[in-house]
């Protein structure tokens, strides 16, 4: 799978010997012979996300051979996502794993050990078992990046690993390659990378897992984020998927979307899930097992106070509808709701959206409309 020119370089090798002994390779591998289609051995794998959901619209998890670009903006669930399935590979099969070790390559110093230690307990795991599957480096340059993609095909090759996850792909060399002039040299930079990270998931039939940085274009007066990379990515990975956080403010909800960006054999659908201290999941709280050792409390992602009651949340008013029914209000949002005594659907409607705003954080009057005239709609007011 090796172009001649990087065997060329091999010492005491030239042009003709390298394409000699490639094409050599290639008829001994059978890689110079056309099959017919219904004969292609695809022998794909699949690894769970954590989220049902979030399988179900990626076919039944992350696909090995292939390549997976996942992308959205800060604290949309990308590095979450790479330390749960940094776990769950390690699930027997039958439970939606490989059984196999983990090749994590950290640019952005957020690997936790202690966050990977909850979602093992959460899936029943030994979290020091767990820990010793997971091949961690930290990495400082581009150039060190490409080495380290090129060091984990070995460990694909001695230790197992079936899953190599690189969070984030583009973060060091959107920081050294800075200006137009530097465009060309880092858009080889990254073929290089995605092109080797190919080869390897191809040859070991291995998952490649890419967390994405975006940037944001204006059009207009409008915005969108899109994923850095250019083109390079978009024709490189086989699977694009965009993350997108709930509401004004990423801390409002733990509730996160996921959509099908590109795919050769997925439509174009979408999920929502949510981002938890054990993981991503398809509940708030995870899906944490009662059993030996789960000791530990599920973190949140807003402040709670013990003297909002659970029954103040889920209060029915005519005893049809709650709060978490209006479109746009989810539990965080309700509980902050609750504390400023708006605790059901009518009193949403006989509020003041601007008195409302101004002690949510993240939350416009106009976001506050929107829920009222949902909650009329509940109501058939």
């Amino acid at each position: 799978m090796s172009p001649h020119n990087i065997i060329s370089e091999i010492e005491g090798l030239g042009d003709k010997t390298a394409k000699k002994l490639i094409w050599n390779a290639r008829n001994a591998l059978g890689m110079t012979d056309f099959i017919a289609a219904g004969d292609i051995d695809e022998n794909t794998e699949y690894i769970t996300t954590g989220s049902s959901e979030l399988n179900r619209i990626l076919g039944g998890g992350f696909q090995t051979g292939k390549l997976t670009e996942v992308y959205g903006p800060f604290k949309s669930g990308k590095t979450n996502l790479a330390h749960t399935i940094a776990v769950t590979i390690q699930l027997p099969k039958k439970k939606g794993g490989l059984g196999a070790a983990v090749a994590y390559i950290d640019t952005e110093n957020t690997f936790s050990k202690e966050k990977i230690k909850r979602i093992a307990k959460r899936f029943g795991l030994d979290p020091k078992k767990v820990l010793s599957q997971i091949f961690h480096a930290r990495i400082y340059s581009s150039d060190h990046q490409m080495q380290m993609i090129q060091k984990a095909e070995t460990l694909c090759k001695t230790r197992n690993v079936r899953l190599i996850v690189v969070d984030s792909l583009m973060a060091l060399l959107r920081a050294e390659f800075v200006g137009i002039g530097l465009l060309a040299r880092r858009q080889s930079v990254l073929n290089n990378m995605i092109h080797g990270l190919s080869r390897v998931a191809e040859t070991y039939n291995c998952a490649i897992l890419l967390t994405n940085q975006v940037s944001t274009k204006m059009m207009g007066m409008f915005s969108a984020d899109d994923a850095i990379g250019g083109n390079i990515v978009a024709h490189g990975c086989h699977f694009r998927v965009m993350f997108k956080t709930k509401g004004f403010s990423s801390n409002n909800s733990l509730k996160r979307r996921a959509i099908i960006v590109d795919a050769p054999d997925l439509p174009p659908e979408e999920a929502e899930f949510y981002i938890t201290s054990v993981g991503i999941a398809d509940t708030e709280k995870g899906d944490v097992s009662e059993g030996p050792g789960l000791d530990f409390e599920v973190e949140t992602l807003f402040e709670e106070e013990d003297d909002i009651e659970e029954n103040q949340i889920s209060e029915k008013v005519n005893g049809e509808h709650s709060l978490v029914e209006v479109r746009g209000i989810g539990d965080g949002t309700a509980k902050n709701l609750a504390k400023n005594g708006i605790n059901t659907v009518e009193d949403l409607i006989d509020s003041d959206p601007e008195a409302i705003a101004s002690v949510l954080s993240g939350v416009s009057s106009k976001k506050v409309v929107e829920w009222q005239a949902d909650a009329k709609i509940l109501l058939n007011v």
